[in-house]
């Protein structure tokens, strides 16, 4: 069906499609296909929330669908991560207009599941709704593994602060994208894939 688009695709064989990309792990006992998830856990549960709206964080004419899949869940992951957490499942809700094309939510899908098997994650659930604009929402459940969570709040002058990556490169490549202007690349880069 390629080149079809996800009205013609029906509700079902959109998430058979998206799904059968998904990464499981250990963590999973009970993934997709039912109402519910059931994941194994150690300790604690830690759940942070992103949500990415078409021409407002990303624009197709700027990132591939394969370059939102992977940032939707890499930035959520990273938001569990900062709090000490270990990232186990992820949950996506995806908002789609129906003329989406088919190709475009398998470019999705792919990034999705490239992302999920660099963080270890399993995508098992999720809900599929149409709108005016793409909407993707992620949600991360973490596992805390016993140790305490690590709170903005709970930081002290002399803590040792580490960081991932360039500070300030993904949102000067939304500044130079939004101005007109496809480099410097590595800025881009940055902005469509962090």
């Amino acid at each position: 069906m390629t080149g079809s688009n996800i009205g013609e695709l029906g509700e079902f064989a959109l998430i058979d499609r998206i799904t059968s990309r998904a990464v499981r792990t250990d963590a999973v006992q009970l993934g997709v296909g039912d109402d519910a998830a059931v994941l194994r856990l150690v300790g604690d549960l830690a759940v942070s929330t992103d949500t990415m709206v078409e021409d407002v964080h990303f624009r197709r004419a700027w990132s591939s669908a394969h370059d939102v899949g992977r940032k939707a869940v890499a930035a959520c992951v990273a938001d569990a991560e900062a709090m000490g957490a270990v990232p186990t499942a992820v949950v996506i809700s995806l908002a789609l207009p129906s003329s989406t094309d088919i190709e475009w939510v398998d470019g999705f899908a792919d990034g999705v599941a490239v992302e999920a098997e660099r963080a270890c994650v399993a995508l098992v659930g999720g809900d599929l709704t149409t709108a005016a604009v793409i909407v993707v929402t992620v949600t991360v459940l973490a596992d805390q593994d016993g140790r305490a969570p690590l709170t903005r709040s709970g930081a002290r002058a002399g803590d040792v602060v580490a960081m991932v990556g360039r500070l300030g490169w993904a949102a000067a490549g939304l500044a130079v994208l939004t101005r007109g202007f496809r480099s410097p690349a590595a800025v881009v880069t940055a902005h469509r894939v962090p």
